[in-house]
């Protein structure tokens, strides 16, 4: 009994943060008003918690890492989307692309090496809510970036074939099509989608920054999809 009762009390410990960590998630929190309320909000459900926990006579669940937050996010709010694309394809989210999107990588054991990690690694811990990041990193710029692929696709300055698509090698990227944003300083921000003839979907593996120069080596010309930035 005092087992269920442990259980139980971790469960309604823990989904008392659930709804900040989702609205943190939000666009309309990014202002300073909204940063700091959110802020306040999450103190007094800690003190809470904490407080309902001591009660209980339990310790408070760990709060989850920020890889796993953004996992939960991505898992959430995109993996149910199919997106319309202007190619056209209706292209969907998958949980096992999440390390590609954010470049998930681990560190080799006894080694500074980094490497990216598995899906078949990860996954479980990630679909429990469990996830340690410790000896994990991820590219902050594209887990910031992460729910914006969604409009990536939707509203790309041009889409182009992808020439190194193709057996796994070093220097090929699994994906038919490059979706494109034109950014500033001669950058651009790229999407890959490629057809799982075995899901019967089209489906994102990757997406991150690059540079004109290196996307001149992976784009077949001319593009099969244009619109000039700014255009609606």
């Amino acid at each position: 009994m005092d087992g269920v009762r442990r259980a139980g009390a971790w469960t309604g410990i823990y989904v008392l943060g659930l709804p900040l960590a989702t609205e943190f998630e939000s666009p309309a929190l990014r202002s300073f008003e909204n940063r700091w309320a959110h802020g306040l909000g999450r103190s007094m459900a800690d003190d809470f918690k904490s407080r309902l926990a001591a009660a209980l006579g339990v310790q408070p669940p760990p709060e989850p890492c920020a890889i796993q937050v953004a996992y939960d996010a991505y898992e959430r709010k995109m993996c149910p989307l199919q997106v319309a694309t202007p190619l056209p394809e209706v292209v969907s989210f998958l949980p096992e692309n999440f390390p590609h999107l954010v470049k998930l990588q681990t560190k080799l054991a006894n080694s500074s090496e980094w490497i990216n990690a598995k899906w078949s690694l990860v996954s479980a811990s990630l679909a429990a809510g469990t996830f340690n990041d410790e000896d994990y990193r991820v590219d902050p710029r594209r887990v910031h970036a992460l729910q914006g692929v969604i409009q990536l696709l939707r509203r790309p300055h041009r889409i182009h074939r992808n020439k190194r698509h193709g057996s796994r090698a070093p220097g090929n990227i699994r994906g038919e099509h490059i979706y494109i944003r034109e950014m500033t300083r001669n950058e651009v921000w790229v999407g890959f989608t490629l057809y799982d003839p075995k899901l019967k979907l089209t489906v994102v593996t990757s997406s991150f920054y690059a540079s004109e120069k290196w996307l001149a080596d992976c784009a077949t010309l001319p593009a099969i999809y244009t619109r000039k930035p700014g255009t609606p």
